[in-house]
This record gives C-alpha cells, sequence and structure tokens, in this order.
C-alpha cells in the first residue's frame, strides 16, 4: 500500500509567503556559494544532507491523506481539509485517474471527524460537480450526511447541496466494528478530542497502517485501551498528532492535541515501527517543524535508549510506501 501526504498541518492553511520563498532561494544560493557548487545536480545531492527547511517547506495544507493498493482499484481519502484541493489537481492522484477523467470515478473518504480544518477541502474539489462520480463517505459519527451538507448552505458556499448529493453514499460505522473494503481490515478508536474523533487502522493482512490525529492521548490506559493489544498496536507507519511543542502543550491542555513527547512515548508503547509526526501547527515556521522533529528524535535517544523506533514528520506531496 501508498500512503500520499496532500496536507498535514493543523486547525487552518498555512499560506507560503513571498518572504519565505526568498528566505529559501537566499539560503540555497549561500549554501552552494560556500560549497563552490558550480551544478544543480550538485546542489541538490548537498542538500540532501542538511536539515530539510534549509531548502524546502512542510507545507500548509489541512489534513488530507490517500490511501492507495495494488490490489484496489478505489483510492481511499482519509479526512478532506484544503489538501483536498491539492488532491484535486495532483496527476499523481487517483481523483485524476483514467475513471475520473470519464467522470465514472469512485472514491472511499473516511473521516475522523468534522470540524472544519478536516472537511473544508471537499467543496473546491472539481470533480464533486462531475455527474457521474462517486463519493463513499465512511464514519463513525452520526449524522454524517447532515455534517456534510452544511458545507453546501447557501450562508457557507453557493453551490447547494441536492447539486451534488446524488453523487454523494454514506456509509455509517457501528461504534467499535471492524468493516471489509477492498484488501483492507478497517478497524477504529475513539478518541479524546472536542466533539470526539476517531483514529483508523487499515491492515491487509501483510502490512498495517494506522491514522490518529487530533486526538489528547488521553485515556489510553486500562480499562479504556489495553496496552500493546489494541488498535494501534504494531503499526508498520502511525500517522500520529503530535502538534505542539512540550512547552505549548502545558498551556494548551483540553485543545484536543498532543505533544511530540507523548507522541514519542506512545509509539514506542504500541510497538510502532515508523512513527510519523502530523497536525503541525500553524504556528510553526518549517526551521520551528525542523526542530521539533529533531527533538523528538533526540529524546526518544534520551528516554527509550536504543529503541529502534524511526521517527519522521510528515511532508506536504511526499509519499510512505508500505
Amino acid at each position: 500500500m501508498r500512503v500520499k501526504i496532500h496536507g498535514s498541518r493543523g486547525s487552518c492553511p498555512v499560506a507560503i509567503t513571498p518572504a519565505r520563498v526568498e528566505e529559501i532561494t537566499r539560503s540555497v544560493w549561500e549554501f552552494s556559494h560556500s560549497r563552490k557548487l558550480r551544478t544543480w545536480n550538485d546542489v541538490k545531492k548537498a542538500l540532501a544532507n542538511e536539515r530539510r527547511s534549509l531548502s524546502q517547506i512542510y507545507g500548509g495544507a489541512t489534513t488530507c491523506v490517500e490511501l492507495t493498493h495494488p490490489d484496489f482499484n478505489m483510492p481511499i481519502f482519509l479526512d478532506l481539509g484544503t489538501g483536498f484541493t491539492t488532491a484535486g489537481t495532483d496527476p499523481d492522484s487517483g481523483l485524476n485517474n483514467g475513471a475520473f477523467q470519464a467522470n465514472r470515478g469512485k472514491v472511499a473518504i473516511f473521516l475522523t471527524h468534522t470540524h472544519w480544518d478536516h472537511i473544508i477541502g471537499l467543496p473546491t474539489v472539481e470533480q464533486v460537480f462531475r455527474s457521474g462520480n462517486e463519493f463513499h463517505f465512511y464514519g463513525v459519527h452520526k449524522n454524517l450526511r447532515d455534517r456534510i451538507s452544511t458545507l453546501f448552505q447557501e450562508e457557507h458556499f453557493p453551490v447547494p447541496f441536492h447539486a451534488v448529493e446524488k453523487s454523494f453514499h454514506f456509509h455509517q460505522i457501528e461504534l467499535g466494528s471492524t468493516i471489509e473494503l477492498g484488501p483492507f481490515r478497517v478497524s477504529h478508536h475513539a478518541q479524546v478530542h472536542p466533539g470526539g474523533s476517531f483514529a483508523y487502522r487499515f491492515d491487509d493482512g501483510k502490512k498495517v497502517f494506522v491514522f490518529a490525529t487530533d486526538t489528547e492521548l488521553r485515556k489510553i490506559e486500562a480499562p479504556h485501551m489495553n496496552p500493546g493489544a489494541n488498535m494501534y498496536s504494531d503499526a508498520d507507519v502511525l500517522l500520529l498528532d503530535a502538534q505542539f511543542s512540550p512547552e505549548d502543550f502545558e498551556t494548551r491542555q483540553d485543545y484536543g492535541h498532543a505533544s511530540i513527547h507523548m507522541a514519542v512515548d506512545f509509539a514506542v508503547r504500541e510497538r510502532t515501527k515508523k512513527l510519523y509526526l502530523f497536525h503541525q501547527s500553524p504556528t510553526y515556521s518549517d526551521d520551528e517543524i525542523q526542530a521539533q522533529l529533531e527533538r523528538a528524535r533526540e529524546y526518544l535517544r534520551n528516554a527509550h535508549k536504543g529503541h529502534p523506533l524511526q521517527i519522521d514528520m510528515t511532508v506536504e506531496q511526499d509519499t510512505v510506501q508500505l
């Protein structure tokens, strides 16, 4: 299976400013000049060993992740933040496969919850308005249809819900159940977040991918959860909420998000193979996000000496192969 990150910011999208573009341009120029690099290929090769924020951005779109599998011709999306807008024009996305180009595409959408930053991209995608395409919504929250229809009320958006409703199909997931979709067994778990959110586990019998954003990582001990023997356990890849630094978390408890240290501790406890820190704060710059990653790795080395967990930061447009 393959996971593509279309958006990983939390709370609200972040614009890439002209000042940031100039900063990157200047830093790359100074970097190449100091090392007397003459070709672009030489520059790219040298930059591969430097911190990412020196020459690139982490991205500014809100939550949207695409899951594809060679044995399943329907792309799966997890949440529909402004990253879904990006996916709509991305030639690498399933939203632009041959079926969608012929207006007979099908997509499955799993919603963790329906806060604005996780659904606001839906009305911005052209494929939604092409008759013949099908969008299948899966969620544990009740009244999912009503929640989505709110996006198309005239107070919020000019196109009425009835113009797209025939293309939308809603599938209620019963709390605590496991469903089958293509090669996947999909299970879920309720998380502590204002209004409630749900994590999802996708297991194809060979690899396990867990998506767990918008969680305070509270109520994760018995009797709420059996450590090491639950839906999160033994994931090959875990995308986990780590919005805050430890310092910022102290003044933002009950906001519904976790810190980088909490995410590392949880991933270690649940025997995760590779952890991706997710839902970066919109207040953090690329340098600050880079620092979050480095701090998380340092914390792992100090608090869990010798543990084999791999840690990375989610980056817009990056792909993860399982």
